[in-house]
Order: structure tokens, then sequence, then C-alpha cells
């Protein structure tokens, strides 16, 4: 029993005044940013990065805790982020009578099932090397087109460029690669294009979770024979021509063509604005890994 106590008192001991954690918290470096990591693959963020949707992509959030559920002003619902971001909302009050305890544990238990999910795990390569190639992606300053030439005949574009069949013709457009098959928003197949463009789906999602490399060779595979057709020209499309269809053309560049995975990217973004998602670019650095390794070892390949 006298341990017991003597625990009790040491753990009382140490336990900060309310006085002295104000004091950590004025001390602490000022933060002027919407959005801040504070611990690896978890951020602290304003209302206005939650409500931006193509922010919160481009972070490769996964998952969303709203402490200010239902409070004015306030977006956060499922139906807000669709199927690509898990929502949990605490419908908390900033004020010196509420009483926020209860949300304790249901929210350390949210956060931390979310970040032991294989989407939110730290890259394993490394965020650094994950934001240099952002920084890659960032350099770009076009303006996002329906469709672009990123390589001789071969092009990325949307969803209604796909969907145009008038200004595929007028391209010279053969064959169709889309990455978002059978996806809302998206009715391409073979009997759309008829027998005058050979067509390809990819029902991938652009997710964090989506393992798009099982896809690689058979899209690498397409737009090679494509382009090696007379007067073949190849159309890759996602809904919005950035992650999804901009990863396929990067794996070509890197598989048919021989370029690193910079390289492939500083070449692609000289023509169209792209920006895969995290988990795309992990997948696409775990590529370029191993075709290095294999060029090392056999320099013919």
């Amino acid at each position: 029993m006298e341990n017991v106590d003597q625990t009790a008192s040491n753990i009382l001991s140490e336990t900060l005044s309310i006085e002295e954690l104000e004091d950590i918290l004025h001390g602490g470096q000022l933060s002027c940013n919407h959005v801040d990591e504070v611990w690896p693959n978890l951020f602290l963020g304003d209302m206005y990065m939650s409500h931006d949707r193509y922010g919160l992509w481009r972070l490769g959030i996964t998952h969303v805790l709203n402490a200010a559920h239902g409070k004015m002003c306030c977006k956060g619902s499922d139906d807000f982020y669709g199927t690509t971001v898990k929502y949990y909302g605490v419908p908390a009050n900033d004020l010196p009578t509420f009483d926020i305890s209860p949300f304790f544990y249901p929210s350390a238990h949210y956060i931390h099932d979310a970040l032991s999910t294989t989407g939110a795990q730290k890259n394993k390569h490394g965020l650094l090397a994950i934001k240099e190639l952002e920084n890659v992606l960032d350099t770009c300053k076009l303006d996002l087109t329906p469709v672009d030439e990123v390589w001789p005949n071969l092009y990325i574009g949307n969803v209604a460029i796909a969907q145009n069949r008038n200004a595929l013709k007028k391209m010279g457009i053969t064959h169709v690669l889309n990455a978002a098959h059978s996806k809302q928003g998206s009715i391409g197949d073979q009997s759309y294009y008829g027998n005058t463009i050979v067509y390809y789906g990819i029902p991938a999602e652009d997710s964090s979770s989506f393992d798009l490399s099982v896809h690689f060779k058979p899209a690498s595979d397409f737009i090679h024979k494509a382009l090696r057709k007379k007067n073949g020209k190849v159309l890759v499309h996602c809904i919005m021509g950035m992650s999804r269809s901009a990863t396929l053309v990067l794996a070509y560049l890197m598989l048919r063509q021989r370029l690193t995975l910079r390289t492939a990217i500083q070449t692609v973004v000289l023509q169209r604005a792209i920006y895969p998602n995290r988990n795309f670019l992990s997948l696409l650095l775990d590529l370029d890994i191993q075709l290095q390794r294999k060029r090392m070892l056999c320099p013919i390949l």
C-alpha cells in the first residue's frame, strides 16, 4: 500500500499546473499555416484547410477528425468527403464549461487506428523522398487543360475529352486507355468507341491504398504497342487527368523509354500539370528502384 501511495505521489508531483502548461503553450513556435504536420502523418489544421478537398488530396489525407462537427460554417460530413476520406465528427464547443474529456479515448482510438492503416502509415521511402518528387511536380506552372501531348503521340487528358469522340477524331487518337474504367462519370468502353478506337480500361481508384502497380506493365505494353503502329496515337485519361492517368504514363516512360522517375516527371510537367497522389508516387519509387537495380546488374535491359 505504501508503494502505491508513493507512486501516486510521484505522478502528482510530475503533473504540471495549468499555469505551467500555458507557459509551455505560449513559448511554442507560432504558426501562420492553415495546416502543420505535428507528428508523423498527423496534421493539425483549421477549417479552411478541412474544406479544401484538393489540398487534402495533395497531402494524402485519408482520415479527418472534426472537433467542431455540426457548428456554423463547418461543412464536415461523410457526404462532403465522399469515399476517399474517412470522417469522424466531435460536436465540441470551445467554451470553458464544455467537457471534452468524454471524447479523449474515442478520438485517440480513431487517430491510432487511422495511423495504423496501410494507406496512412509513413511511406517506407520516407516523407522526404516523396516531398522531393512533389517539389518537382510543383515546378509546373501550367494551367490544367482537357488534354495535352506529353510525349510524341501520347496524350494525357480528362474524362470530358475522352467522351468527346469528335475531338478525338480530329486529334487522330487511335487508342484510349481509361484509368477510371467503370467509375462514376466515366462511360468509356469498347462499344462506346466502336471500331475506330482501341479501348483498354483499368478500374483504378485514386486512393491512398489502391495498388496501381499491378497495372504498370499491362498499361505500358498497351501504350507501347499502340505507338508502334503506323499513325498510332494514345490518350490516357482518368477523371481529371492528374493522378491515375499520369501515374500510368510515368510508368510507361520508365519501363519502355528507360527514363528515371525524376526525369519522367520533369518531362511530363513541361507539357501538363499532373499530381499523382503519394501512394502512387511511392509505387513509382518502388518501380524506379527495381529498374535501377536491374540495369546495374544487366546494363542492356
